[in-house]
């Protein structure tokens, strides 16, 4: 890997509001690209052309890229040339004026409040497994943190005064409401049954594998999929289906978008525009179904 990539790979990392997963994937997305102008051109990642980056995205229309994964490796492209350019490392960044293909808005999946329901009955509460698994359904849905947060969590995060948790990310830190029932089961969860868990090395950590160890995202991934089929969700899930459901609940209930920016963890509106058009699409659907000549 080129020098340069790894010096940029060294800035996002100590970026701050950047994750571990955007900073990878930023990366993989330069490593791609340099791997093109190398075996098509071969050329240095310095002495690329508006011409090259041009052709790199017509190669990836080519391979059938939707817009999507194309603007997100132009936007990494830019961001390593600024870097760059802001370096001094060349003079002129050659991604300027280069717009990436328009993405269309697709609605984001997520479950109905009767299927929310279901999946967090199925958890066998009576055992330190299924006890710990309810709980981490019950927060993720209650606050709508990200899979990543949750495994993050320490025992120290949670305030039961304010029945809050902080959630920590490199130099940002926000705090999310815990709603009852999540307040219910997280705090006999943390006095009666986590013990029964953990060992020596993750006494601090929030939610452990039946090891005793790091649970990992795709461990995490794989409970939720168990869940979900025994609740009769025959579709695919995902954690962000979860995250999305608490958004789109709580539009459904009223919740103004600043709120949701707040719990969310997003200070673009955009972000959460997405959003509104389930509530758009909903209101469609009521108006059609209750106006006598609709």
């Amino acid at each position: 890997m080129s020098e340069h990539i790894n010096e940029f790979s060294h800035f996002l990392r100590n970026k701050r509001n950047i994750s571990e997963n955007t900073s990878s994937a930023y990366i993989s997305d330069i490593i791609a690209f340099y791997k093109y102008i190398q075996e098509t051109y071969k050329k240095d990642i310095l002495s690329v052309t508006k011409t090259m980056i041009l052709t790199y995205m017509l190669d990836m229309q080519k391979k059938s890229k939707n817009a999507a994964t194309i603007s997100r490796s132009l936007s990494s492209i830019k961001s390593f040339y600024g870097f760059m350019e802001d370096r001094g490392d060349i003079t002129k960044n050659p991604s300027n004026n280069i717009h990436a293909p328009r993405i269309e808005m697709k609605l984001p999946e997520y479950l109905s409040s009767e299927e929310i329901d279901k999946l967090l009955e199925l958890p066998d509460i009576n055992s330190a497994k299924g006890y710990r698994d309810k709980t981490m359904l019950e927060l993720m849905y209650s606050t709508g943190i990200k899979v990543s947060e949750l495994l993050d969590l320490k025992t120290g995060d949670y305030n039961p005064s304010s029945e809050s948790l902080s959630i920590n990310k490199k130099n940002n830190t926000r705090r999310v409401p815990v709603g009852s029932q999540a307040k219910l089961y997280l705090e006999t969860y943390l006095s009666e049954r986590r013990n029964a868990l953990v060992n020596a090395d993750t006494k601090d950590v929030m939610f452990v594998n039946l090891s005793g160890t790091h649970m990992s995202r795709q461990g995490f991934w794989k409970i939720l999929r168990q869940y979900a089929r025994g609740a009769g969700i025959n579709r695919r899930i995902t954690p962000q289906i979860i995250r999305n459901s608490f958004v789109v609940h709580l539009l459904q209930n009223g919740s103004d978008i600043n709120t949701l920016q707040i719990l969310f963890g997003q200070n673009s509106i955009s972000a959460i525009q997405m959003y509104l058009k389930t509530q758009e699409k909903h209101t469609f659907e009521i108006y059609r179904k209750s106006h006598p000549r609709a």
